[in-house]
């Protein structure tokens, strides 16, 4: 019989709580895209497929900037990006609404975090979406996801994850989010 070890039972045990975790950050996303879905002014790309997620990648890497973290892999490949209420998740791809292919265009990643690395030098970070005064990025090296003040591009609030990120900014939009009671 193997003696109890108990670090590698801990390891396990927070290995479970952080899927689990995980699983229910996800869970909020899947919520609050079906709530948007019943709005017609939400712009929500068919999901990313895994070669249009490998392209993406490849031109980040081709340019020198960073790759796309997991978290918001994992959001692509459900939904491709998000445009609702001044608030975007850009997608691996530009998209246009089919309704209105002159109107509002969905930027593609690898053009924004050209242009917002070429005019900012902020290497770290990886863009994945704005809203009126924010960036949203993810931070290579903290590993943490964070909305930055458009004009001073500090952080001034944090996430462990992207679902955490995307329920802030949208749930908060929607009024689903309270900080004190999250």
């Amino acid at each position: 019989m193997k003696e109890f070890d108990e670090f590698r039972f801990n390891r396990l045990e927070e290995r479970a709580w952080r899927l689990t975790r995980e699983l229910e950050a996800m869970n909020i996303i899947d919520k609050i895209i079906d709530i948007l879905n019943e709005d017609d002014g939400a712009m929500i790309p068919r999901p990313a497929s895994e070669e249009d997620i490998a392209q993406c990648q490849k031109e980040l890497i081709e340019l020198g900037l960073e790759p796309l973290p997991q978290g918001y892999i994992d959001f692509l490949k459900k939904n491709n990006g998000i445009a609702w209420n001044g608030i975007v998740f850009y997608s691996t791809d530009q998209v246009t609404g089919a309704d209105n292919p002159d109107g509002f265009r969905l930027m593609d990643l690898v053009t924004m975090n050209d242009d917002f690395n070429d005019r900012y030098e902020l290497d770290e970070k990886v863009l994945l979406g704005r809203a009126d005064e924010d960036y949203y990025t993810y931070n290579i090296e903290t590993k943490r996801y964070e909305a930055l003040e458009l004009e001073s591009r500090e952080a001034w609030e944090e996430f462990d994850s992207f679902a955490d990120l995307f329920y802030f900014t949208v749930g908060g939009r929607l009024g689903l989010y309270d900080k004190g009671g999250k």
